[in-house]
C-alpha cells in the first residue's frame, strides 16, 4: 500500500502489480516523440502500440480467460521482437529495447504469480 495525499487527504492506494506499474499512462512514444515520425519505424511504433494495448488488456482476467490471452502476448511480443532487429542502434531505441524487456519481466511475473502452480 502506498499513502498518497489528494488535497488535505491521505488515501491508501493498493500498490498494482508489476505490470500495472512498467505500462505507461498513454504510449512509451508520448516521451520520444522523434521516433514516432522517423522514417522506417512506423511499424514498430504500431506494434509496440499494440503491445501495450494487449497487456492492459490481461490486467484482470480471470485464469482461464488468462491462459487464452497469453498467446496473443506472445505474438505481440515476437512483432515486437522483429520490428526491433530492424530499427538499428540509435539511443532511443535501445531505450525502447530496455522498456520492452521490463514489459517481458513484468509480464511473465504477472503470469508466474496468476498461474497455479504445477
Amino acid at each position: 500500500m502506498a499513502d498518497v495525499l489528494v488535497g488535505d487527504v491521505m488515501w491508501r492506494r493498493k500498490k498494482g502489480s508489476a505490470l500495472e506499474d512498467a505500462l505507461p499512462r498513454g504510449s512509451w512514444f508520448d516521451g520520444f516523440p522523434e521516433l514516432r515520425g522517423r522514417d522506417g519505424l512506423g511499424d514498430l511504433v504500431i506494434e509496440v502500440d499494440q503491445l501495450e494495448a494487449v497487456l492492459t488488456g490481461i490486467l484482470g482476467l480471470d485464469d482461464r480467460q488468462l491462459a487464452v490471452a497469453t498467446r496473443a502476448v506472445d505474438t505481440q511480443f515476437a512483432e515486437v521482437d522483429a520490428e526491433l532487429r530492424k530499427a538499428g542502434s540509435a539511443a532511443a531505441v535501445d531505450e525502447l529495447r530496455a522498456y520492452v524487456q521490463r514489459l517481458r519481466d513484468a509480464y511473465e511475473e504477472y503470469v508466474a504469480e496468476r498461474t497455479p502452480g504445477d
